[in-house]
């Protein structure tokens, strides 16, 4: 039998059944677990690429989880997607300590979900193709080996550093990126004071390949909207 492409661990409910129904239309294979204490010998034996762990309001055995499959050599690789219904800020950063790849709250938005899966399974690739939910007609492909970024098929023209930026945010949609962590990943540096430079680069994005894409997150940074 063929490993499924995604492993679902959550308690049956509509919302989750409906997640998993839009799975299953975009043409991945989904196998339900709702049980953590069961799951990692599956993984072990089944090898998922992506893992979608709802905290079924039990967050420290979900984030344990979590940690065992990223500090393991065989599992550590895999997208692990964390659900939650937790508002707090600590909560999130308590599932990326643990070593999650993307926090997603409720309510699910399940073709969101989906665009977020396949820009987690594009990113270990070098190409990474995005079709953002509200702009359906819309697709954004970047290249990191040719460091060319396609609009709708449409070559867009970008400097290094704007493709550096873009290629950053995309990596993680719906993610904000702080000011700090940007400077640090995109120009090997911290921010001096006053420093506009992020906003310049991503006025530049904006005006090649629209508004729709780029939101900021006032007072902390900026993210690709999923």
């Amino acid at each position: 039998m063929k490993s499924p492409n995604v492993l679902l661990v959550s308690e049956p409910s509509l919302e989750i059944n409906l997640l998993s129904e839009t799975l299953c239309t975009q043409g991945f294979e989904v196998k339900m677990l709702n049980q953590f204490s069961e799951s990692m010998q599956f993984i072990k034996d089944r090898n998922p690429g992506i893992i979608l762990l709802d905290t079924l309001h039990k967050n420290v055995a979900c984030f344990e989880l979590c940690f065992l499959i990223k500090s393991n050599i065989f599992t550590r690789n895999m997208q692990v997607l964390i659900l939650s219904d937790d508002q707090d800020e600590k909560t999130e950063i308590a599932a990326f300590t643990a070593g999650a790849d993307d926090f997603i709250r409720r309510p699910i938005r399940p073709h969101a979900v989906v665009q977020r899966i396949l820009a987690r399974l594009n990113t270990s690739s070098q190409v990474i193709s995005v079709k953002p939910s509200k702009q359906p007609d819309i697709r954004l492909r970047i290249d990191k080996e040719s460091y060319t970024v396609y609009l709708n098929q449409e070559l867009v023209h970008v400097s290094k550093k704007e493709f550096d930026l873009l290629h950053l945010l995309v990596s993680q949609p719906g993610k904000v990126f702080g000011r700090v962590e940007i400077f640090e990943k995109v120009w090997k540096r911290l921010p001096s004071e006053n420093d506009r430079t992020i906003d310049v680069h991503i006025r530049r994005i904006r005006k090649k390949l629209g508004d729709h894409f780029i939101s900021t997150q006032k007072g902390v940074g900026y993210r690709f909207n999923a």
